[in-house]
């Protein structure tokens, strides 16, 4: 429960602050405005899964196996490598960004919010790989004290730029920048007192977690196009309105998301420590009890937020959502899914099935995009959440139908992760 306890309370401190940062821009600024914010946010999750399954977890496999003064060589080396390959990159993206705006091909406008969006991605990279860092170090005292950092300034921040209404959207994608960078200070100086900062070559461990990562990034990113790809599908066969609209019915369901994600980050150790210690039946009579848990936790919030959902979004959020109820009934659907899949890909995680689960998310998100496609012109803006529940339901089936197949032969053996096969989580 302590284990459980720490991951928990820290994403209800990060979940919180992008939760009061929505409210912020929901209430104080306009659609469009909120709708930009919403893509950076997108954006930054989609590269932060893709570090996490590339590098940060992959090294997380790594490490633990070294000796303290060679894991503290290892963590170092790949900072200076991470941070010289983003230096690079984000010059040569913000150079071909410009030159696209002095042609003509970027409006001003999408230009300056292009631009804005890679350097918040750029700065949220660099304070992620330093989390993980504090992670493998286990220090999660330091990484609550970075993260409350980092949602301090980014509340202050975001709330100084609605006093801006025609710039807002701009200004909170820098407040994600500064929220970033000085989190990520605040994490580099404390890793810096101890153990201290070293560097060696970085290609040695590339070639030693680069096998580790692949499947994992090819899954990750998969991931991302159905579950996430959906702002960018509304604002380019819609507009940023829409974007706005369904982002607020989701806002309505951050307390269930933040609960399952929190107990997410560390639910796939928990399994592999479980599935070591007493084997697979009984990991899942303990995931199974986690699960009716959460659930009836879930449930209990659902019917509470439904009875006020009117006054929650007239006097709170300060909006009017167009068909707000079919929105926050697919939200809940989604939402429900959303703990089963998870428990599912962890005890599968642990049991080294990655490759398998990779080409599971890819037939789950070539059903969610296509039935989000047919239904643009019949279902509308809810069309993005349909299709998503039709891929989070073949994703949960088909793993179900994995862990049978599991059940019915001997006890899964650890995996070594020679092959390559590491979490790729979604959250």
């Amino acid at each position: 429960m302590h284990f459980f306890g720490a991951g928990v309370i820290d994403q209800i401190v990060l979940s919180a602050a992008n939760f009061l940062a929505g409210l912020l821009m929901i209430r104080r600024t306009s659609d469009v405005a909120y709708g930009q914010f919403v893509l950076a946010q997108s954006a930054i999750l989609l590269l932060v899964s893709a570090q996490a399954s590339w590098l940060t977890g992959p090294l997380s496999i790594v490490v633990p196996k070294k000796t303290p003064s060679n894991k503290a060589h290892a963590i170092g080396t790949m900072r200076v490598s991470q941070a010289k390959f983003l230096r690079r990159l984000g010059v040569a993206l913000l150079l071909a960004t410009t030159a696209a705006w002095l042609i003509g091909i970027l409006k001003p406008g999408i230009a300056f919010v292009t631009a804005g969006i890679m350097l918040a991605c750029w700065a949220a990279l660099q304070r992620e790989y330093l989390r993980s860092a504090l992670i493998m170090h286990t220090r999660p005292r330091q990484l609550l004290q970075s993260d409350v950092v980092y949602a301090a300034c980014l509340i202050i921040g975001v709330l100084g730029t609605t006093y801006w209404p025609s710039w807002s959207g701009i200004l909170a994608i820098g407040a994600l920048v500064m929220a970033a960078r000085i989190a990520a200070a605040v994490s580099y100086r404390t890793l810096g007192a101890d153990p201290g900062w070293a560097a060696g070559d970085a290609k040695p461990l590339w070639q030693e977690i680069r096998q580790i990562g692949i499947w994992a990034t090819v899954g990750s990113v998969t991931y991302w196009i159905f579950a996430q790809s959906y702002n960018y599908i509304l604002a380019s066969r819609f507009d940023l309105t829409a974007v706005a609209s369904v982002n607020a019915a989701r806002l309505l369901l951050t307390p269930i998301f933040v609960f399952t994600i929190g107990v997410n980050n560390v639910l796939i150790t928990s399994t592999a420590k479980w599935l070591a210690a007493v084997g697979l039946t009984k990991t899942l009579r303990r995931l199974l009890l986690v699960l009716l848990s959460i659930t009836a936790l879930d449930l209990i919030y659902l019917v509470f937020l439904w009875s006020i959902r009117g006054w929650l979004i007239a006097s709170v959020l300060h909006k009017t959502i167009t068909d707000r109820d079919t929105l926050l009934l697919l939200w809940a659907s989604i939402a429900l899914i959303f703990l089963p899949r998870e428990i599912l890909q962890a005890v599968l995680f642990a049991s080294g099935r990655v490759k398998s689960m990779t080409w599971v998310i890819g037939v789950s998100a070539l059903v969610s995009l296509s039935l989000t496609w047919y239904g643009i012109g019949r279902w509308g803006t809810a069309s993005v959440l349909i299709g998503q529940i039709a891929g989070e339901s073949v994703n949960v089936l088909v793993l179900a139908g994995m862990l049978w197949r599991l059940l019915r032969v001997k006890g899964p053996v650890p995996p070594s992760y020679k092959s390559g096969d590491i979490p790729t989580t979604s959250s």
